[in-house]
């Protein structure tokens, strides 16, 4: 189903790719494009009644104004304004509330280890959107259809999950089974580096394609099985980043890798070919058979009904027949 922007939208910011949360209290925010142009981080709707009017924020037509809503009384405020991790002064005490509210979510969440603060993370973490590649081959994974660029080859990702002496897992994801090389088509791109792509590559690559679900949400979220649960924090941001064709042209396979085959079973499986005498039916132009030892003559249960029958109807026309 395609998506239209309405004509008479102000701005082009999709509602989807706008929706974040607050790198320093983990608070739900959405991003909207201001009247003049900038951005600003608004929460949910409010009444307007408490919320002091510096605060005051309203969406139309995709654009964020100050005041309230002039239909519903309702707006929203900056998150700024509000975020529990910042100190503010001098709020009214219905929004010193709501801050206190967001502070004891924020503390349950850490305590939780589902969240961890900007300013707690290590000095030395990356936050590039796009790592560094760990090596001059990178792979392209396929998650359910979806494409990620992985900072290395794909032998070679390591959890990202937090040990309690603060160290990276040096644990790897891959494993032969979660996956296997397919070939798919390179996405389309614009302008001349996306032509000259297409046709250095014939317009086909190969990824390491991952469908059984399980292994898709581990992936996702760049965690071994040994810390594939809920509750694990995350030491570096996920180096899995969306596949690009104009960023990541150079790192497209053309060929299939070799040595990435699955092990074989260690198991013979014999497959059962039948019983080896059998007992062919004796109907005419039949072809059943019995694996059990019949009688000469023996007939399968079509052909018995197909004798029965035409017997009955046999007496049935001698009885009909007149007598001498």
């Amino acid at each position: 189903m395609a998506m239209h922007l309405h004509r008479s939208n102000g701005t082009m910011l999709l509602r989807r790719d706008a929706v974040a949360r607050c790198k320093h209290c983990g608070t739900p925010i959405e991003w909207f494009d201001r009247y003049d142009g900038q951005r600003i981080p608004l929460s949910m709707e409010f009444p307007a009644r408490p919320v002091p009017v510096p605060m005051r924020w309203y969406t139309a037509r995709g654009l964020a104004h100050p005041g309230a809503d002039p239909n519903t009384g309702q707006c929203r405020i900056p998150h700024p304004a509000i975020c529990p991790a910042l100190e503010h002064t001098d709020l009214p005490p219905e929004i010193e509330d709501l801050v206190g509210r967001l502070a004891v979510r924020m503390r349950k969440r850490i305590d939780q280890g589902l969240f961890l603060p900007e300013a707690d993370r290590p000095a030395d973490e990356p936050r590039k959107r796009d790592p560094e590649p760990s090596a001059s081959s990178r792979h392209v994974v396929s998650l359910y259809s979806t494409l990620h660029i992985a900072p290395g080859e794909v032998q070679d990702i390591r959890c990202t999950a937090l040990h309690d002496d603060g160290a990276r897992c040096e644990n790897r994801l891959f494993d032969r089974k979660d996956g296997r090389w397919e070939e798919t088509a390179v996405p389309r791109s614009p302008g001349r580096q996306g032509q000259r792509l297409l046709s250095a590559t014939g317009g086909r690559m190969w990824v390491w394609s991952i469908r059984e679900f399980n292994h898709t949400l581990r992936w996702r979220r760049q965690l071994c099985t040994d810390h594939d649960r809920g509750d694990v924090l995350a030491q570096v941001p996920n180096e899995l980043v969306p596949f690009s064709p104009l960023a990541h042209g150079e790192y497209v396979l053309g060929q299939r890798p070799a040595g990435y085959d699955r092990p074989p079973a260690d198991e013979h499986l014999e497959i059962h070919t039948g019983p080896k005498d059998r007992t062919v039916c004796a109907g005419d132009g039949c072809s059943h058979a019995s694996s059990r030892s019949e009688p000469t003559g023996w007939l399968c249960w079509q052909c018995v009904r197909v004798a029965k029958r035409r017997a009955r109807i046999h007496q049935q026309w001698q009885a009909s027949q007149p007598s001498d």
